[in-house]
């Protein structure tokens, strides 16, 4: 009995699940977001909460965005003490070293040279391996029609609580006229997004946040067959609307005139797109929005196999 005990043991963990799993499948993917002409009449909710990209695997800004290694680098060069006693110079090595972000990302994001699989790592297509060029050149020809993002990847697919979503971003940055949730920049917040009264004067890095008129992610994972999830907020300029109330006395009377005004301000809404779809792969898939629409195409690829080695290398 004594040895039957290990013996159980060591079956059960040779049949677990996790001894008999299997490589995950790769595949290759395909997105396009683009808006679309909007004759719905359709309302937007003011108070839709904004997405954050939270744990997503980001492909797009290593591929469009400046390198902000070397802004922090800066930064790390002067501390509290020194931004008190000589502004002027740390703000002008600041300024030497702050990359800007674009007002407007590229539409297209690709590698400049394609992957290596056998890494184990998703990484993004080459331009060349992109087949939605044609469909899109003639979808942002149509009048209303913008392409916002045309970008893909190779990846390995897992279970759905495996699977890692990937950020989608593009268009427009209204960061230096918006805030993340909506509203105006005060004329003042651009000089106090330079300090961090907390910490004795050093600049922040709170002031330069992009907000990117398309923001979002997209998750596909397999349970069974694959599903595609996605969660998508499109920026749009428009107004707040608020009813403000006054109370106006009678000079002649105890009671007081109440009087509605209706006031706004700019403001920048927030469009959702929230879709989770069983689907195929080689089938494009579109989901249609009053506002927008996203393509994405989900295709088999040759699944890497690690290479033999030679015989040479025998002894």
């Amino acid at each position: 009995m004594k040895f039957l005990l290990p013996a159980m043991a060591l079956l059960a963990s040779v049949t677990s699940p996790l001894a008999l799993a299997e490589d995950p499948t790769w595949f290759e993917v395909e997105v396009a977001v683009f808006t679309r002409p909007d004759n719905s009449g359709e309302i937007w909710d003011q108070d839709q909460p904004v997405l954050t990209q939270g744990n997503t695997r980001d492909l797009i800004g290593p591929a469009l965005l400046p390198d902000l290694s070397q802004f922090e680098a800066a930064l790390a060069e002067c501390d509290a003490n020194e931004w008190l006693m000589d502004p002027a110079g740390c703000q002008a090595r600041e300024d030497s070293a702050t990359p800007s972000l674009p007002s407007r990302l590229p539409v297209v994001a690709t590698a400049d040279q394609a992957g290596d699989p056998l890494k184990g790592q998703p990484y993004l297509l080459t331009s060349a391996q992109l087949q939605f060029n044609d469909a899109l050149s003639q979808l942002n020809r149509q009048r209303g029609y913008k392409i916002l993002l045309h970008t893909g990847w190779q990846m390995p697919v897992y279970g759905r609580r495996q699977a890692q979503p990937f950020a989608l971003y593009g268009g427009v940055n209204f960061g230096e006229r918006f805030r993340m949730d909506g509203h105006l920049k005060a004329p003042d917040d651009e000089l106090l997004s330079q300090f961090n009264f907390l910490t004795g004067f050093a600049p922040s890095s709170q002031g330069s946040e992009a907000v990117w008129q398309l923001n979002g992610w997209l998750r596909i994972y397999l349970d069974h067959f694959l599903f595609i999830e996605t969660k998508l907020d499109l920026r749009e300029e428009g107004e707040r609307r608020w009813s403000a109330t006054s109370l106006e006395a009678d000079s002649g009377a105890l009671a007081a005139d109440v009087t509605v005004a209706e006031e706004s301000e700019p403001f920048l809404l927030t469009i959702p797109l929230e879709q989770n779809r069983r689907v195929r792969s080689r089938e494009i898939h579109y989901f249609d929005h009053p506002k927008m629409g996203l393509i994405v195409q989900i295709r088999r690829m040759e699944q890497p196999q690690p290479s033999e080695p030679s015989a040479s290398a025998n002894p």
